[in-house]
């Protein structure tokens, strides 16, 4: 009868064994591989979605929202405060950093 090491180490808790190295070896590069293979069949049931696209604010949209002038945006763009993305030759601005900056300052979008 084959009995696992699970079910003999609760029939027998105080029993030895020994295992040659090479056994050990060998059981740790099988257990190994089937945890890999294990990965792989999951990563290949789980479908990839594509990373929702990030809102973008015109220039206009951004100082609506925020309250405040285009020359404040281009300040607070050379001080890092709230940086623009450029779309070609667009100025764009994040909605998630325009959430960030209203939540720093207590506010909510």
């Amino acid at each position: 009868m084959k009995q696992d090491l699970i079910s003999l180490s609760e029939q027998f808790p105080g029993l030895t064994v020994t295992v040659s190295l090479e056994d050990l070896l060998t059981a740790g590069r099988k257990l190994g591989e089937e945890l890999i293979d294990g990965i792989a069949r999951e990563r290949e049931t789980v479908p990839v979605l594509p990373a929702p696209a990030e809102e973008l604010l015109t220039k206009e949209e951004t100082c609506r929202k925020l309250g405040v002038s285009g020359t404040t945006l281009w300040r607070w763009a050379q001080n890092g405060y709230l940086s623009p993305v450029k779309v070609g030759v667009q100025i764009r601005y994040r909605l998630s950093d325009i959430a960030s900056l209203i939540s720093r300052k207590g506010g909510a979008l």
